[in-house]
């Protein structure tokens, strides 16, 4: 079984089309594959029909593809006035046991979280607290857009401290420049002070909106390593 936990350390980190990326990769390279968001934000209903937009980006890379939503919001981001106002709380036991469901059927499983791990799921009792309970590796994406080095840097040395499952990290819309003149200090810099793995790293997409699904795959196969992400040797990859 192949599992992880993909994280942003804030808002427009790029986890919902990293998500939506990975999983297409996957299912297209032989896995049954399912993408769990247990709670998805942002959701809005069009002609009586809900439509939530993690679930529709990930069925537009590839509609063979699972998902799974254990709660429905339309407030973003999530916090406890959200959770009030729409009156419908999430309970951990509902989670823990639809997670369980999936990652027992699927080959692969990519589970979308919130862009903070203090997000609180109940009444004292947060992501990261969740975490710990079903012990998923974790995959952190950081945005060069909006994150700088040094908010990595603290982050990931944060997250190592709770002893959780850290598995590394995925930089997104990394500069051109960057990617030319200086990505590779800015990775050596990221494993020296953190100890924590760069396992990818995406460079700025121009006209994003207008990427096929094949392209972003191979963005994803080109650009990240699948192997240490789901620490796993892919035959296909590797042929």
């Amino acid at each position: 079984m192949l599992e992880v936990y993909l994280t942003g350390i804030k808002q427009n980190s790029g986890v919902t089309l990293i998500t939506a990326g990975i999983a297409a990769t996957m299912q297209g390279l032989g896995y049954s594959t399912a993408v769990y968001i247990p709670a998805q934000s942002g959701v809005t209903v069009k002609e009586g029909v809900i439509q939530a937009p993690d679930v529709l980006l990930t069925k537009f890379m590839d509609r063979n593809i699972q998902t799974y939503c254990s709660y429905l919001y339309k407030g973003k981001p999530l916090t406890p006035q959200v959770y009030e106002n729409e009156n419908l709380y999430m309970d951990k036991n509902v989670i823990f046991q639809d997670y369980m469901n999936i990652v027992n059927k699927y080959e692969c499983a990519i589970v979308t979280g919130q862009s903070n791990l203090n997000t609180l799921i109940e009444t004292d009792f947060t992501e990261e607290e969740l975490l710990k309970t079903i012990a998923i590796p974790i995959v952190v994406i950081a945005s060069l857009k909006n994150t700088t080095r040094e908010e990595i840097i603290n982050y990931l040395n944060m997250v190592k401290m709770t002893e959780m499952n850290l598995r590394g990290v995925i930089i997104n819309e990394c500069p051109s420049d960057l990617i030319v003149s200086g990505i590779r200090t800015l990775q050596q810099e990221i494993e020296l002070r953190t100890g924590c793995h760069v396992l990818g790293i995406i460079p700025t997409i121009p006209n994003i909106n207008r990427l096929h699904p094949e392209d972003w795959i191979e963005y994803i196969i080109c650009r990240t390593d699948l192997e240490a992400i789901f620490h796993v040797k892919i035959a296909k990859l590797s042929g």
